[in-house]
């Protein structure tokens, strides 16, 4: 596994039953695809070489308590390191749980507690 890779949740400060808050999810991850541009191409197919193994996120997936939430698919033309936020409805106090899966299948996870307060 990259040691380079984790996962890192934030919630507000203060929410109350019922509002819809925003999630952050910040993930840290190189995103790279691997190619290359060659010097010289016959045609437009041969423009873009192999240069090294690519390395990107593939899939997150957001948990609140045992139900999936959200998916997002992504690929190698992601930032390195992103960031995702997204709105999510507070009615319960449950855990907030982001599964993040790399291109080789590594996995990392984070949580937060959802409390009233």
């Amino acid at each position: 596994m990259s040691k380079d890779f984790s996962v890192q949740i934030r919630l507000p400060n203060t929410i109350a039953q019922g509002d819809i808050i925003e999630v952050k999810a910040k993930i840290k991850h190189p995103s790279v695809t691997g190619l290359g541009l060659a010097d010289q191409a016959s045609n437009p197919y041969e423009r873009f070489y192999r240069a090294q193994p690519a390395e990107f996120v593939r899939l997150v997936e957001v948990y609140y308590g045992d139900e999936l939430v959200s998916k997002f698919e992504l690929n190698s033309s992601s930032s390195n390191d992103p960031l995702i936020g997204f709105k999510l409805r507070a009615d319960r106090q449950e855990a907030v749980r982001v599964v993040v899966t790399n291109h080789r299948r590594e996995t990392v996870e984070a949580s937060a507690q959802v409390e009233f307060s």
